[in-house]
């Protein structure tokens, strides 16, 4: 796959399809093909006290390279809310990360992500936390 190659944008997704998308399918299946079509061209990664603007490359590129450090990530997504304006969408998630020796860490953290015509355009994370939620 070619990071930068962008397929047709379904417009049919509303913002919780293209969450659970990027989470489920994405990230959890490792499905690479995908993850182009739900990124907007520029991706804005809010961080407390700056934001990281990352290309559609790029983005694609941070999901790989994640993927490449670990034998498996699987989300739990354990709240999904979706705001009225069809852009807005909030996730609390669990993430099981399985290292290349078998052994696992999880984390949990909670994320808000703004979709406009059907792709990701800004997430919100003010960091994780090693550890499930209680």
């Amino acid at each position: 796959m070619t990071p930068t190659a962008v397929p047709p944008i379904p417009t049919t997704r509303s913002a919780r399809e293209v969450v659970e998308l990027y989470n489920l399918q994405v990230w959890n299946q490792r499905d690479f093909d995908l993850a182009p079509e739900l990124f907007a061209d520029n991706v804005i990664r809010h961080d407390v006290g700056e934001p990281h603007v990352l290309t559609r490359a790029q983005a694609v590129q941070r999901v790989l390279d994640l993927c490449q450090a670990f034998d498996d990530i699987q989300f739990k997504l354990n709240v999904v809310v979706a705001g009225d304006d069809d852009e807005h969408v909030t996730i609390v998630y669990e993430s099981t990360m399985t290292n290349t020796d078998g052994s696992a860490v999880v984390i949990a953290s909670m994320e808000v992500f703004r979709v406009v015509a059907g792709q990701i355009a800004e997430v919100y994370n003010c960091g994780y936390k090693q550890g499930v939620w209680n």
